[in-house]
């Protein structure tokens, strides 16, 4: 087993304490002498319904003369309705604020020589986080490129959630090569219904089912991982939630923009629950855990004096409830509702 070598100065408490610095510096930006909510105050804040899909520019930036032509590009989203929030500026500066660093802000000492049959568990948990973490940073990878800049407050905000599921998955690797064991090997289920999500067309779609129902998911999985894991394990998984936790606060806040601005709520209700019924049909691991980690979570459970297997056994109702009240939250009409929660009882 060739373990990581892990210096000692990096789990200095100087250095542990960094990891705090999300949660002391989260409102730094109010004292800002511009913080991005200003700016919305000024004419950039007026946000077109649509903008051109011509052109590399901003709100505001006009051209001159007027009549002069700009360059076609591949915006696909540039449709207010598709991305916006007015929660983006607050957002973002969360976000700017709450870096850390996958290698300064994990005490990884703690973790080195991990008995094995921890170890194993620890393995089988973070291999099957890594994939979720791998497609929560290739969707908004890919979504990026085809936002209009006319919206940059969401560009800023997604390119801030691919610096944060970056770090996830630096993270991630980091935790399974520390002991030298690596991922488990497994079959390709899991790989099959991820790939779907890095392949959708529909921004609105991507949106629900990566910023609202599957991190929302890892968000549930990661508390049930912080109660049962060991020390190093409970800080990736802490520092990595609150990421998480502005991921969805977004998934949310969108939907809900979009729902209270929208000429027919009902149809845009319709078309979630049509949009979640099929993710249903293809997927299971995105409404329940694999066999690997439930049973991995029995393990860590129980040298936690916790029994984990239970808590694993119930997550499924825990997690449906907890996608309910998020859909709730975001104002989805009530008979869409109550077909979600159908749906959702049938898993």
């Amino acid at each position: 087993m060739n373990r990581v070598r892990v210096r000692p100065e990096l789990d200095a408490p100087d250095q542990l304490s960094r990891g705090d610095r999300g949660a002391r510096q989260s409102r730094r930006w109010l004292a800002s002498e511009i913080p991005l909510g200003t700016l919305l105050e000024t004419p950039y804040g007026l946000v077109g319904d649509e903008a051109p899909r011509e052109g590399l520019r901003v709100r505001t930036h006009e051209v001159d003369p007027p009549d002069a032509g700009l360059p076609p590009m591949p915006w696909t989203v540039n449709r207010k309705e598709q991305v916006w929030t007015p929660r983006l500026a607050h957002l973002v500066e969360q976000a700017n604020a709450s870096q850390w660093n996958a290698s300064l802000d994990i005490p990884w000492s703690a973790a080195v020589g991990l008995a094995d049959h921890l170890e194993s568990a620890v393995c089988d948990i973070f291999t099957w986080l890594l994939q979720q973490e791998l497609t929560a940073h290739q969707v908004p990878s890919a979504w990026l490129p085809q936002i209009h800049p006319a919206f940059l407050e969401v560009r800023l905000f997604l390119s801030g959630k691919v610096m944060d599921e970056a770090r996830h998955t630096e993270a991630c690797i980091k935790r399974l090569w520390l002991n030298g064991v690596g991922p488990t090997a497994t079959a390709p289920e899991t790989d099959q219904a991820l790939a779907l999500l890095c392949l959708l067309e529909d921004y609105e779609q991507a949106s629900l089912l990566v910023d609202i129902l599957g991190e929302g998911q890892i968000l549930d999985v990661f508390k049930i991982v912080h109660d049962l894991a060991p020390e190093a394990t409970r800080r990736i998984v802490l520092l990595s939630r609150r990421d998480e936790a502005r991921h969805v606060s977004y998934g949310v806040a969108r939907l809900k923009h979009r729902l209270e601005t929208a000429r027919d709520p009902e149809a845009v209700g319709r078309q979630i629950v049509e949009w979640i019924a099929a993710r249903i049909e293809v997927s299971d691991e995105f409404f329940t855990l694999p066999g690997l980690v439930e049973e991995a979570l029995g393990v860590l459970g129980y040298e936690a004096g916790v029994d984990g297997s239970q808590r694993a056994r119930r997550f499924p109702a825990e997690a449906n409830e907890f996608r309910r009240s998020r859909l709730e939250a975001a104002g989805l009409p009530p008979r869409a509702l109550r077909q979600v929660r159908t749906l959702l009882a049938g898993k």
